[in-house]
């Protein structure tokens, strides 16, 4: 499995408004790896700032590749998202923006889906091409959206990818303009609020590294660097999304990523139905997880 390295800290970063709110007022809630994590003041969103470069981004996902996690461990997700997504829109193109391997496009092809794909990892969109016969574009989303305005999808996902983006709201309302008039946005996100609950009560027992911050790959993925830029809360997704101009229609907690140990599998699995129940009982006015799921559509202009 190939681990990218981490970038210099001395490149030189910008000190970035709240993605959600825009308001410049933060405080400090961790600071690791040479990264500082801010939480807004307003509307309580966890941001890295100052932010990293695009070039230090670039060089990050040049090399990034999760190995057999992302091409094998991934179908149950799929296919939960794949079964939510049904639901609202049964047919038409699809764009999975940070398409990974392309497993999630090579389910939504069999559901009939055409399927296009935006990939920054060369061995992730090789492989989404060569195993699945997808078409990808290797690359970043901003330099799509600057090439690319006229083409039109029914559907297009970000899973588990706005958070890793420089300037969500700016690529919102990007991906609004390649969005059909009566087509859904669905994105994956991790629930910031549970892993920032899991790592207090960590702190509270004195265990180093609470968030796992120096364990990128350890069970929490709220708060990761360098690449988690943003860490949402049901709250916070649902706000920037009516912010860049959209509907939310359906919110839950996201299906699983199945992991390579059965304890970390398992761990999710309880997390995942133990949420639901809150959500169930709490007459669905607790929305708490590992991760949100959340469907949105154009507001008519």
């Amino acid at each position: 499995m190939a681990v990218a390295t981490l970038v210099p800290a001395s490149a030189q970063r910008a000190v970035v408004a709240c993605h959600v709110c825009s308001s410049t007022d933060d405080t400090t809630y961790i600071e690791a790896r040479g990264y500082r994590i801010a939480r807004c003041k307003n509307c309580a969103l966890w941001f890295v700032n100052p932010q990293p470069t695009v070039e230090e981004l670039k060089q990050f996902y040049a090399t990034y590749d999760d190995g057999d996690q992302w091409r094998n461990m991934e179908e149950h997700f799929n296919r939960g998202v794949r079964k939510a997504i049904l639901r609202t829109k049964r047919r038409g193109a699809i764009l999975d923006v940070g398409c990974g391997s392309g497993n999630f496009l090579r389910c939504m092809k069999e559901a009939g889906f055409s399927a296009f794909g935006i990939e920054p990892s060369g061995t992730g969109s090789e492989y989404a091409r060569a195993e699945h016969g997808i078409d990808i574009y290797h690359g970043m989303i901003e330099d799509y959206l600057t090439l690319n305005s006229g083409r039109r999808f029914d559907v297009i996902t970000l899973l588990n990818v706005l958070e890793h983006l420089t300037r969500p709201a700016q690529t919102l309302l990007q991906l609004d303009q390649l969005l059909a008039s009566d087509g859904v946005l669905a994105i994956v996100v991790p629930d910031a609020r549970f892993h920032d609950i899991v790592g207090r009560v960590r702190r509270l027992f004195g265990i180093p590294d609470p968030f796992w911050i120096e364990r990128p790959k350890s069970f929490l993925s709220g708060f990761k660097l360098p690449d988690h830029l943003c860490s949402f809360q049901p709250d916070s997704i649902t706000s920037l999304l009516r912010r860049c101009g959209f509907q939310v229609v359906a919110i839950q907690n996201a299906p699983v990523v199945f992991n390579l140990t059965l304890r970390r599998t398992a761990a999710k699995l309880l997390v995942f139905w133990m949420s639901r129940a809150l959500h169930f009982f709490t007459f669905r006015r607790l929305l708490v997880g590992y991760s949100t799921l959340v469907l949105a559509r154009k507001v008519p202009r």
